[in-house]
């Protein structure tokens, strides 16, 4: 297992990566149908809505120890999970 400072450095690169991929997701869906831009945008809401609160519990993983960091991480997991399903969905939208 990942020590809690390699485990912080991890998730802030991978919210850099997915702001990136989904400004460039965003990119490709403006030369879409207006029904694609819509699903893409509402997605893109949710998803944003979710590293809004990942970088909340990132700030407060730096903050915490002991039980407190375990029960923050098991959060920002299941916000992880979240994002990267989101990501994939908007993907899977734009190959249709």
């Amino acid at each position: 297992m990942a020590t809690r400072e390699e485990y912080i450095d991890k998730l802030e690169k991978q919210l850099r990566d997915w702001n990136s991929q989904v400004d460039k997701l965003q990119e490709q869906a403006r030369s879409g149908s207006e029904e694609l831009r819509k699903r893409v945008n509402e997605r893109v809401e949710t998803i944003n809505e979710q590293r809004s609160n990942l970088e909340k519990k990132l700030g407060k993983l730096r903050e915490s120890s002991g039980d407190a960091y375990e029960t923050i991480r098991d959060d920002a997991e299941v916000l992880w999970k979240d994002v990267k399903e989101g990501i994939s969905d908007i993907q899977s939208a734009l190959k249709e």
